[in-house]
């Protein structure tokens, strides 16, 4: 048997396009084949137009290839990596780099444009004539797959973004925190997502070995939860995680979150926050809670469920009183609403009206507030106490245990900020 049909025995794609008298071939660092029925002469690393392929064909393949070029008579070939990122484009772009993303169809080439023979790029250009591709695995698991973590809608359908729509199309598995609800979306808006399976904090555990083996296997992965952005009070942090460290690619696919969307449309100052999931659901606890987290000094984003914002809102009320906060309920809903004034005014409200639907909390320090702060009791004064009291020797130790007493502050924090005031206060001669 001659090299060329044991080659022919391998998976392979073929297809057909044709070629084109601006075709110059002289690209350093691609190669494309397009749909497109025409180009430009600075189309320089296109060398087939009007392309036949078929992306449900071409995500079939892994690892490494073989391409094969025939135009008239004349031939060449080159060898690529397939992408693991590639779901599908009206472009096939084959880079001479390693490892690159966004359009790719495969990448680590053997030969760009600017190296394919010569006589076949005279026969391309030459006339209209077909060009022949075939694509033939070499090594079909030399290249592991990708996952993508993709955010959905929080409660508008119309904020699912097209990307989103086909990565869940594509890719050859979900994960969904509930099937259930992945399903009743796909009906709403109209698509038809992959096979999913359920991946949620009850079986995170015993699912996790069976995706990692098929993301080594070259498999690409879409993670959901019920909406918005995974691994955010969602589960996913495992897979992720665990295919990081095995060096395998993970990619974002942005979208949906209600943490970013109250932050936005809060009215606070939010150049600096902290994100805090739930906050716990004894008062004792949350209250504590809720002064390490404002010590740090910028806005707090949490969730809560309407049953607790109004008892939420007390505690916050209890340990800053004076701090601004905004409530947005059922965001991007129908009934979304948001509100603004100090905790104490909104647990007054809340409580009296028993609202309904899912709640996000901003906690952000007042307008006025010293923007060095760690607490609700730090201010110049204090500041200028401090650098007194160093400029005289005290111990910066000393003075950072005696910072703790104030309310939020807590042990980094103090010894940061009596550090940072040292290398400003001058020394006593």
């Amino acid at each position: 048997m001659s090299a060329r049909d044991r080659r022919s025995e391998r998976a392979a794609v073929a297809f057909a396009g044709r070629g084109h008298p601006n075709v110059t071939a002289s690209h350093d660092k691609t190669l494309e084949l397009t749909r497109d029925s025409g180009i430009t002469r600075r189309a320089t690393c296109v060398v087939g137009i009007a392309s036949t392929h078929d992306d449900r064909a071409l995500r079939a393949l892994r690892g490494r290839v073989e391409i094969e070029l025939e135009c008239d008579g004349q031939r060449d070939d080159l060898t690529a990596t397939i992408s693991p990122f590639f779901l599908g484009d009206p472009s096939l772009v084959i880079r001479r780099g390693p490892g690159l993303r966004a359009r790719t169809f495969a990448f680590d080439a053997s030969k760009t444009a600017a190296d394919l023979d010569r006589a076949l790029i005279a026969r391309i250009a030459a006339a209209e004539h077909a060009v022949d591709v075939t694509i033939r695995v070499l090594d079909r698991e030399a290249t592991p797959g990708a996952l993508f973590v993709v955010s959905l809608p929080i409660g508008n359908d119309a904020d699912l973004a097209p990307r989103a729509v086909e990565v869940l199309e594509r890719v050859d598995l979900v994960l969904a925190e509930d099937t259930r609800r992945l399903h009743a979306l796909e009906q709403r808006v109209g698509i038809t997502a992959a096979r999913a399976i359920s991946y949620h904090e009850h079986n995170e555990a015993e699912r996790v070995d069976g995706v990692l083996a098929q993301l080594r296997r070259g498999a690409r992965v879409a993670l959901v939860s019920d909406a918005g952005t995974p691994l955010f009070s969602d589960p996913g942090y495992v897979v992720v995680s665990r295919a990081v460290a095995e060096g395998i690619a993970v990619s974002p696919v942005p979208g949906p979150s209600a943490a970013v969307a109250v932050l936005a449309a809060c009215g606070l100052r939010v150049d600096r926050f902290v994100f805090a999931g739930f906050l716990p659901r004894q008062s004792a606890r949350r209250r504590q809670a809720v002064s390490e987290l404002t010590g740090l000094g910028c806005a707090v984003v949490c969730y809560e469920s309407a049953a607790r914002l109004a008892a939420t809102l007390t505690d916050v009320a209890a340990v800053r009183p004076d701090w601004q906060v905004c409530v947005g309920r059922e965001v991007t809903k129908v009934f979304e609403e948001f509100r603004r004034g100090t905790a104490e005014e909104l647990a007054r409200a809340y409580a009296a009206e028993k609202p309904l639907g899912e709640c996000t909390l901003v906690i952000a320090p007042p307008a006025g507030a010293h923007p060095d702060a760690e607490g609700a009791g730090w201010n110049d004064d204090v500041d200028a106490m401090l650098r007194s009291l160093l400029a005289q020797g005290v111990p910066a130790s000393t003075l950072a245990q005696a910072l703790r007493a104030i309310p939020g502050v807590g042990r980094n924090q103090a010894y940061a900020r009596v550090l940072a005031l040292g290398d400003e206060a001058p020394r006593e001669q």
